[in-house]
């Protein structure tokens, strides 16, 4: 499912998508979801919003061989993020579970995500990310319950990871949380 521009999903509804050849479900800009079951199995990315990608609420059911959830907007440091405000998420991927190439924000829901094979994988020298959760410029954990199982660090950023609240468990091959510098 490919938008050229701004994507929103919404109602009570239920969406399966197989991405076959390529990504999920994505987005030349923006991607929001507010609600409806949805179901992802992709080659590549599941769910894609190039300029953000924001989940207010609805279940949803990633399997991906490439990353879960992502944003990868690297031309405007004000778009390129991930928020995570609601919702029952279950992401399976190969590579990293939630990338973002600046933000990760999540203030609320249900997080479960399993990357690179989970903690008891060990990822090859020439593996792409397997981490649970990665922001470039800083991931905030607000609130919310997330379960992650990565083959890599668990939450990375190469700027500031902030955890204010919720319930993290974490299980990894690599560090819990990490930074590039410390």
């Amino acid at each position: 499912m490919f938008s050229t521009a701004d994507l929103t999903i919404t109602g009570t509804g239920s969406l399966i998508v197989n991405g076959n050849a390529n990504d999920g479900i994505t987005s030349k800009d923006g991607l929001v979801i507010d609600s409806g079951t949805i179901t992802v199995n992709a080659v590549d990315d599941g769910i894609r919003g190039k300029d953000y990608l924001v989940v207010n609420g609805g279940t949803i059911t990633v399997a991906a061989c490439g990353d879960g959830l992502k944003s990868d907007n690297e031309e405007d440091a004000t778009k390129g993020y991930v928020s995570i405000a609601g919702g029952t998420l279950a992401v399976t991927a190969a590579g990293d579970g939630i990338d973002a190439v600046t933000d990760v924000v999540v203030t609320n829901g249900d997080l479960t995500v399993a990357s690179g094979g989970g903690s008891t994988t060990t990822p090859a020298a020439d593996a792409s990310s397997a981490k649970g959760i990665k922001g470039t410029a800083s991931v905030v954990i607000e609130g919310g319950q997330l379960a992650i199982d990565s083959a890599d660090d668990a939450v990375h950023s190469n700027g500031t990871v902030t955890i204010n609240g919720g319930t993290l468990t974490a299980a990894t091959g690599g560090d819990a949380d990490d930074t590039a510098t410390g």
